[in-house]
C-alpha cells in the first residue's frame, strides 16, 4: 500500500474549474505507453487514471501493468533515420582537445566553448544554431555545448568520440573539395565510438565558465526557450569569471516640443518650484479650477523618472544578476539571420533559487542599466494603455528563476509610475462636464407662445 499510496496522486476536495485545470500537470497512464513499438515511433495520448486507492487485485494489476509498460518506453531505443543522420565529434578537454587537432586556420572566429563539429548541415535547426570558421570556405558548422546537447536530446545529432583519423579523413577531405581522403591501407578508417545520452551531459554539463561546459540551469533555461520556439544566443557577459563591462548609455535626443513658447511655459508654470511651509495644510486654502494644482502641492515625495543616461551610474552587474541570453520571437525566425540578428526581443539573467538571495536595489539597478534604453512606444500612448507603458518600462529584463528544474520567470523593468499624470484626465473629464451645450438663446425658449387662431 506505500507504493500505492506514493503513486497516487491526490484528488482536490472541491471542484475545480476548466480553465484551472491544466493538462500538463496530469499523471501519465503509462500503459498506454504499450503501443509504442518500432514500427511507429509514436507516443499514444493520455487516457483516464484512477484517483482513489481502494485495495483491489483489478486495480494493483492496472498499476503493475502501468509501471511495467512505462519501463518497456523509456528502455526503447532510438534510432537515427539514415536520410537524416547527422554526426558530430566532440573536441573537449576529455577528449581530443580541440586546440591540438584542429588547425588554427580553421578555428578563426569561434570562442572558447565551441567544443561539437558538425560536417553534414541538415535540417531547420541550424538556421539559428552554431557557428562557422570564418576566412575559410569549410561547410563545417561548431556547435556551444547547450546547443549540442539540446539536438542530442532531442534525437538529432548523433555525438561521437573523435579520433584523429577521423577528422582529417572528414575535415581536410571536405577542405580539397568535398571528397574524403582514402588512407593507404585497405583497412577502414575508425570514426570513434558513438557517445551516450548520459555520457554526452557529463562531458557538456559543467560550472559556469569553465570551457566547453554549461551549468544545469543555465541548460534548462535554455532548452525550454528552445522547445517554446525561440532563438537563443549568448550574451556578450556570459562568462561569470570575468568582470562585467561598464555601462554605456546612449544620448537620446528629447522628442519634445523645443519652441520659444513651450520653454518660456515650462519655466514659469511647470517647473515653478513649490515651496511648503514648516507647518499647516499642504494644500493652501484658495479656490481650484483643476486636479493638477492639487497634486502638485501634495507631491512632497521624490519620484523616479527614467532617463537615457542616469545621473549617478550604477556599477557593472555582477553574477548572477547579468544578462546571459539573448532571445528572438519565435515570429521573427523566418527571416532571421546568425551574421544579422538585429536587436533582441528579451534579455535573460538566470538565478537559482536555492543558492541565491532576492536580489537588492543595487542589483536590480546594475542589471537594468546593463540593458539599452527601450521606451514605451508610439502604439502604447494614450490614457487606455497605461497598463502597458507600466508593465514595458524604460527599461526591461527577464529573470529566470531555477528550483530545482522548474522556472519561473519574472519581468523586471524601470518604471517611472510619476510620468503618469492621472490628474490630467480627471481634469479634462472636469472641463468636457463644465462645457455648455447648444442651448437654446434667449427668445428661443420653449416658453408660452401665441396660440394659433
Amino acid at each position: 500500500m506505500a507504493d500505492m499510496d506514493e503513486d497516487t496522486p491526490i484528488a482536490s476536495l472541491h471542484p475545480q474549474s476548466l480553465e484551472d485545470n491544466d493538462p500538463s500537470d496530469e499523471t501519465q497512464d503509462f500503459r498506454l505507453l504499450a503501443a509504442l513499438n518500432s514500427k511507429s515511433g509514436q507516443l499514444p495520448k493520455r487516457g483516464e487514471k484512477d484517483f482513489e486507492p481502494h485495495g483491489t487485485k483489478h486495480q494493483d494489476g492496472i498499476l503493475a501493468a502501468s509501471r511495467e509498460a512505462m519501463h518497456d518506453a523509456l528502455a526503447y531505443t532510438r534510432f537515427h533515420n539514415p536520410k537524416n543522420h547527422i554526426r558530430g565529434f566532440y573536441y573537449g578537454d576529455e577528449s581530443l582537445k580541440r586546440d591540438e587537432v584542429v588547425p588554427a586556420e580553421l578555428l578563426q572566429g569561434l570562442d572558447e566553448d565551441h567544443c561539437v563539429v558538425v560536417h553534414s548541415i541538415k535540417g531547420p535547426h541550424f538556421k539559428t544554431m552554431g557557428k562557422s570558421p570564418t576566412g575559410t570556405k569549410s561547410p563545417s558548422l561548431w556547435l556551444l555545448p547547450e546547443e549540442a546537447l539540446y539536438l542530442v536530446e532531442r534525437g538529432n545529432l548523433d555525438l561521437w568520440w573523435p579520433t584523429r583519423s577521423s577528422f582529417i579523413a572528414r575535415g581536410d577531405g571536405e577542405e580539397n573539395g568535398g571528397a574524403e581522403e582514402q588512407p593507404e591501407s585497405s583497412e577502414k578508417i575508425d570514426d570513434g565510438a558513438p557517445m551516450s545520452l548520459q555520457a554526452a551531459y557529463a562531458m557538456l554539463i559543467g560550472n559556469d565558465g569553465q570551457r566547453g561546459k554549461v551549468s544545469l540551469d543555465r541548460y534548462t533555461v535554455y532548452a525550454n526557450l528552445k522547445r517554446n520556439g525561440y532563438v537563443v544566443f549568448r550574451a556578450p557577459e556570459w562568462d561569470p569569471t570575468k568582470p562585467g563591462e561598464s555601462h554605456k548609455f546612449q544620448v537620446v535626443k528629447s522628442q519634445e516640443s523645443t519652441s520659444l513658447f513651450t520653454w518660456l511655459f515650462d519655466k514659469l508654470f511647470v517647473d515653478a518650484k513649490i515651496e511648503h511651509p514648516p507647518y499647516g495644510p499642504l494644500v493652501k486654502p484658495g479656490m481650484y479650477r483643476s486636479y493638477n494644482a492639487i497634486y502638485q502641492q501634495i507631491a512632497i515625495v521624490p519620484r523616479h523618472k527614467p532617463s537615457p543616461v542616469p545621473e549617478n551610474p550604477s556599477p557593472p552587474a555582477e553574477d548572477p544578476y547579468r544578462v546571459v541570453f539573448h532571445l528572438w520571437k519565435p515570429t521573427n525566425t523566418m527571416n532571421f539571420a546568425k551574421t544579422n540578428p538585429g536587436l533582441p526581443d528579451f534579455r535573460v539573467a538566470i538565478t537559482d533559487a536555492r543558492t541565491t538571495f532576492i536580489p537588492s536595489l543595487p542589483q536590480l539597478t546594475s542589471l537594468l542599466e546593463s540593458t539599452p534604453w527601450d521606451p514605451p512606444r508610439a502604439d502604447m500612448s494614450g490614457p487606455t494603455k497605461v497598463y502597458h507603458r507600466l508593465r514595458h518600462g524604460w527599461r526591461n529584463v527577464v529573470l529566470a528563476v531555477v528550483d530545482q528544474g522548474v522556472i519561473s520567470y519574472l519581468r523586471l523593468g524601470e518604471t517611472g509610475f510619476g510620468e503618469e499624470k492621472l490628474s490630467d484626465r480627471f481634469d479634462e473629464g472636469s472641463i468636457r462636464g463644465n462645457k455648455r451645450g447648444g442651448g437654446a438663446g434667449p427668445g428661443r425658449g420653449r416658453g408660452r407662445g401665441r396660440g394659433r387662431r
